[in-house]
């Protein structure tokens, strides 16, 4: 009886973090290869518009918070699971968002405000995911290595 919960646990776990593992690949490969194409070509494969800065300046401080608490809610999610099932533990993108917030905490606000700056210094690249931006300011300086232990891109 156990196990077939697992299973389920699992995939239900997996999937969100696919999710975020694209969307942080396809953050990192738009950085040379043209924010534009990359995220109409991940929109195209997962159904819907990718948050980017154009988007999250039209957002409300609670719809941002809000986006902000469900990244934080998925990645604790799986945190979980790979504390309560050892086989599921990896060094994936929810790992990394672990070691590197709990290094700098910080409060969603102060997340919002930091993402905010962000785009509001850099309007050249308001159309870069805001996932790859939280990994940018707030998970890759505080972590030593990258997603599967390879090294960080300056």
């Amino acid at each position: 009886m156990k196990k077939p919960f697992v299973v389920y646990a699992c995939i239900v776990a997996f999937l969100p973090f696919v999710l975020i593992a694209s969307l942080s690949h396809f953050a990192c490969a738009a950085e040379s290869s043209g924010e534009k194409a990359v995220n109409k070509e991940l929109e195209k494969d997962i159904g819907m518009p990718i948050l980017d800065g154009d988007l999250w300046a039209k957002m409300s401080s609670d719809s941002k918070v809000a986006f902000v608490w469900g990244v934080w809610h998925v990645v604790s999610i799986e945190h979980y699971l790979m504390g309560k099932y050892p086989d599921l533990k990896r060094e994936n993108f929810s790992a990394k968002v672990i070691e590197g917030s709990a290094k700098k905490p910080m409060t969603m606000n102060e997340m919002v405000a930091l993402i905010d700056k962000y785009y509001q210094t850099n309007p050249d690249e308001k159309e870069k995911p805001v996932i790859a931006v939280i990994w940018t300011l707030i998970v890759k300086p505080n972590i030593k290595t990258g997603i599967d232990g390879r090294p960080l891109k300056p």
